[in-house]
């Protein structure tokens, strides 16, 4: 998704760079950072001279039972999901303050329904739509709009990873109202939406592109 929104964002004429923990398979400005460790975003975001858009969407996906999770894997998805994204954010605020910017963050869908599996992703993803409603609040009249995405079952490796085989991937298209798995473009279709000048009323909001899972019901199954 990361990949498909940079390549979005640049057709529309703006500079990306990429904060990753490895480079882009595409020539891309890149800084290496792991967002667990605040002073690598700082060294990184003292070398851009101007921010006019963030968009936070570095995260990590298990399913695992509450009583099954360990310590570590708390630890690992928390720094990542949450504390990652409040870091860098926090660490660019300054820049997009100044520039009256736009933040984006990628979220989930199951920040807003549960998936029985994973009830500690949920959770993470939870507390992003709530920090973007608190931001968006906080800094509306500075010009600054802040918004999420809330992705569906998307095409990444990070979801082919999750599946067993084919047929498993089948079952999970067959479970969304628009009986198919969503591309990583669809995502970064939306994204530059909110970032451009045309979303310019809007903050504070979450976008489901989930294929309608999120607004589904027992009746609609």
């Amino acid at each position: 998704m990361g990949l498909a929104i940079a390549r979005k964002l640049r057709e529309q004429g703006m500079d990306v760079a990429v904060f990753d923990i490895q480079p882009p398979p595409e020539p891309l400005p890149y800084y290496q950072v792991d967002i667990r460790r605040d002073r690598e975003i700082r060294a990184a975001a003292e070398q851009l001279p101007r921010v006019d858009v963030l968009v936070n969407n570095a995260g990590v996906y298990f399913e695992r039972y509450l009583e099954d999770t360990t310590d570590e894997e708390i630890d690992r998805m928390v720094d990542i999901n949450v504390k990652g994204t409040c870091r860098v954010t926090r660490d660019l605020l300054p820049k997009l303050l100044e520039s009256r910017g736009s933040i984006v963050t990628v979220a989930s869908c199951l920040g807003l329904v549960p998936e029985l599996t994973s009830p500690l992703y949920c959770t993470t993803k939870a507390g992003l739509v709530m920090l973007t409603k608190c931001l968006a609040q906080q800094y509306a009249d500075r010009g600054l709009r802040v918004n999420c995405v809330l992705p569906g079952p998307i095409d990444t490796p990070l979801l082919r990873a999750s599946f067993p085989n084919g047929a498993a991937a089948e079952r999970c298209a067959g479970r969304i109202p628009m009986r198919r798995i969503g591309r990583p473009e669809d995502v970064a279709n939306m994204v530059a939406f909110l970032v451009s000048e045309e979303a310019g009323y809007v903050t504070g909001g979450a976008f489901p592109v989930d294929g309608g899972v999120s607004s589904s019901s027992l009746y609609s199954k």
